[in-house]
C-alpha cells in the first residue's frame, strides 16, 4: 500500500505527533501554539456558507488499517462545532475497505481523524463529505487501486496494474486469520482479518469534484513507466473535473524517512541527492506543502515554510519535465534564488518542480483515541487546502459554472499572482543541505 509520507512496504508513517495535550487555546491570540478551525478561518480569510451542497462534493482519501474513529470526531466536534456532533463522512468502500480495524493508535487512527475533523469542520455541516476507504485489511491497496475505482477504463489502461506494486483482488489471502496488515504497524495481532472476496472494483465509484490524499511514495521507489501511466490518469481526472491534491511530504529535500539518493540512484542515508516524491512530481496533481506560524507571531503575520517537527515536501522530479505552466516561476527561481549546492544534488534540467500551494500544518489540535494530540505533517495541509478549494466550486456551481477541475495552470498564471502569499522565509532541509526554500 502506498505510505503515509512513509516508504511502501515497511508500513504506513502517520502525521508526527508531539503527544496529548491537557489544555486547549481555542483563541486566536494562541494560533502559533495550537491550530484549531478558528485559526485557519483567520489565517485565510475564509468564512463561507455553501449554496450547492447538492450538487457540489469532496473527497478524503484513506487506505485500510488507517481508520477514524466516530468518538473522535464527536470529541472534536463537541470542543470546535456542536452543531456536527453525531455527522459523520459518507463512507465508499472500494476493495473491502473499512474502519472496522479493531485497534487503535496514533499510527492507525492519527491521520484519518486528522483529514476529517478539519475537512468537515472547514465545509461545514452542510456539505458532505465523502471517505473513500480503500483496500481490505489484508491485501491492502496501491493509488492505482483507487483509480481503478474512479475510472472503469484505468483497469486495462496501458496493460492494467502493476502485479508487483498493485494488490490483487478478489483478495488471494481470503479467509487467512492471524496478523493482518494494519495489526503489524499497531503492534498488535487482528483477532480477525477483515478480507474482501470481489472482484477489483472498476468504475464503481463516482469522483468527488475535489479530491485529498496524505500518502506518497519516493520516485525512486518505483518505476518511470508505472509513474507515468499513474500520471496519465490524473490528467484525464482533471480534464474531467477532479482536482486531485497530494501532500507533498514531511521531510524537506529528503525522501520519507530522510532517505537521500546515492550517484547511482539507489538509497542512501544521510546525506546524497535530493529523493522526490510521487505523485507530488506529477505535473498532473496539485502537491501540497506546509507553512507554520512562528513561534511567538500573531495569526495576522505572514507564514514561514514549516519547521516545527517536519520540514515541507518540495524540489524536482526526476521522471516528468517541467510543465509549461510553471516554467516562468521555476525558471525565475532558478536564475535568481537557486541554492550553490554541487552538481548532481538536484534535478537541474527542466523538471518539474513541487509543492505548487502550501498551507499551515504545525500544531493541529486533534482528537486521537479520546485524547487531544498535537499533530504536523503536510497530511494536514491537503485537507484543509482541499476544503478551502471546495468552497470556490460551490460558489461555481451554484451559479451554474463547472468546478474549478484541474487548477495548476490558472494558480501559475499572472491573473492570480495576487490570490495567494508569497512563502519568503523558513527552509526545506535535507540530504545534509538547507533544501531549495530559502
Amino acid at each position: 500500500m502506498p505510505s503515509k509520507v512513509g516508504n511502501p512496504g515497511s508500513g504506513p508513517v502517520s502525521p508526527k505527533t508531539t503527544g496529548t495535550i491537557k489544555n486547549i487555546f481555542n483563541q486566536l491570540e494562541h494560533c502559533d501554539e495550537q491550530i484549531t478551525p478558528i485559526c485557519l478561518q483567520a489565517l485565510y480569510n475564509f468564512a463561507y456558507i455553501p449554496l450547492a451542497t447538492h450538487k457540489n462534493s469532496i473527497g478524503i482519501v484513506e487506505y485500510t488499517p488507517q481508520s477514524y474513529v466516530p468518538s473522535d470526531l464527536d470529541m472534536f466536534f463537541g470542543n470546535f462545532s456542536k452543531s456536527q456532533v453525531g455527522q459523520r463522512p459518507n463512507l465508499i468502500s472500494i476493495d473491502g475497505g473499512t474502519i472496522d480495524v479493531g485497534y487503535f493508535g496514533f499510527d492507525v487512527n492519527g491521520e484519518s481523524d486528522l483529514d476529517l475533523q478539519y475537512a468537515m469542520t472547514l465545509v461545514g455541516k452542510s456539505q458532505p463529505v465523502t471517505l473513500y476507504q480503500t483496500g481490505d485489511d489484508v491485501e491492502g491497496a496501491s493509488f492505482d487501486t483507487l483509480l481503478d475505482a474512479l475510472d472503469g477504463s484505468f483497469c486495462s489502461f496501458e496493460g492494467g496494474d502493476d502485479p508487483v506494486q498493485d494488490p490483487s483482488y478478489p483478495d488471494p489471502y481470503g479467509g487467512y486469520e492471524g496478523e493482518s496488515s494494519g495489526a503489524r504497524y499497531a503492534g498488535v495481532r487482528s483477532l480477525t482479518s477483515q478480507w474482501f472476496s470481489g472482484a477489483l472494483q472498476c468504475g464503481t465509484v463516482t469522483p468527488a469534484h475535489i479530491i485529498s490524499t496524505s500518502y506518497s511514495y519516493d520516485e525512486w521507489e518505483l518505476t518511470p513507466a508505472y509513474e507515468q501511466r499513474q500520471c496519465a490518469e490524473y490528467a484525464k481526472l482533471g480534464l474531467m473535473g477532479v482536482t486531485m491534491l497530494f501532500s507533498s511530504g514531511d521531510y524537506g529535500v529528503a525522501g520519507n524517512g530522510d532517505i537521500c539518493l546515492a550517484p547511482n540512484g539507489a538509497p542512501t542515508y544521510p546525506t546524497g541527492a535530493f529523493a522526490p516524491a510521487f505523485p507530488g512530481g506529477c505535473p498532473y496533481i496539485t502537491s501540497v506543502g506546509a507553512t507554520q506560524i512562528n513561534p511567538g507571531a500573531k495569526v495576522t503575520d505572514p507564514e514561514s515554510a514549516c519547521m516545527q517537527v517536519i520540514y515541507s515536501g518540495g524540489g524536482f522530479s526526476n521522471v516528468f519535465p517541467m510543465p509549461s505552466y510553471q516554467k516562468s516561476a521555476v525558471e525565475t527561481y532558478l536564475s535568481k534564488y537557486a541554492p550553490d549546492y554541487p552538481a548532481g544534488t538536484y534535478n537541474t534540467s527542466g523538471s518539474r518542480a513541487y509543492p505548487d500551494l502550501s498551507a499551515n500544518g504545525a500544531n493541529y489540535v486533534v482528537a486521537v483515541d479520546n485524547s487531544f494530540e498535537l499533530v504536523y505533517g503536510t497530511s494536514a495541509s491537503s485537507p484543509v487546502t482541499a476544503a478551502i478549494l471546495s468552497a470556490v466550486n460551490d460558489a461555481r456551481l451554484a451559479i451554474g459554472k463547472k468546478p474549478i477541475g484541474f487548477i495548476n495552470p490558472t494558480i501559475y498564471s499572472s491573473a492570480f499572482q495576487h490570490a495567494f502569499n508569497d512563502i519568503t522565509n523558513g527552509t526545506n532541509p535535507g540530504c545534509g543541505t538547507n533544501g531549495v526554500l530559502c
